[in-house]
C-alpha cells in the first residue's frame, strides 16, 4: 500500500483539512474495496465506517479532557 500523501506544509494553511480527506480517500476506498471482496455489504462497511469515527472522536474527547 502506497504511503499517505503528506500535507503541503507544515503547521495550519488554508484547505489543509479538504487535503487531508483527499489524502485519505483513496484508502478508505481501498479498504470498503478489500471488505467488500471478503464478503461485506456497502451498508455494513458505512455503518462500521461510522462506528470507527464515532469511537475515533471519543477517544480524542477523551484525550482532550485529561
Amino acid at each position: 500500500m502506497q504511503p499517505v500523501k503528506e500535507p503541503k506544509a507544515q503547521g495550519f494553511y488554508e484547505g489543509r483539512a479538504e487535503d487531508c480527506q483527499e489524502a485519505i480517500a483513496s484508502k478508505l476506498q481501498m479498504v470498503t474495496e478489500a471488505a467488500m471482496h471478503a464478503g461485506w455489504s456497502r451498508d455494513e462497511i458505512r455503518a462500521a465506517f461510522c462506528a470507527l469515527s464515532s469511537e475515533f472522536k471519543d477517544h480524542e474527547t477523551q484525550a482532550e479532557a485529561a
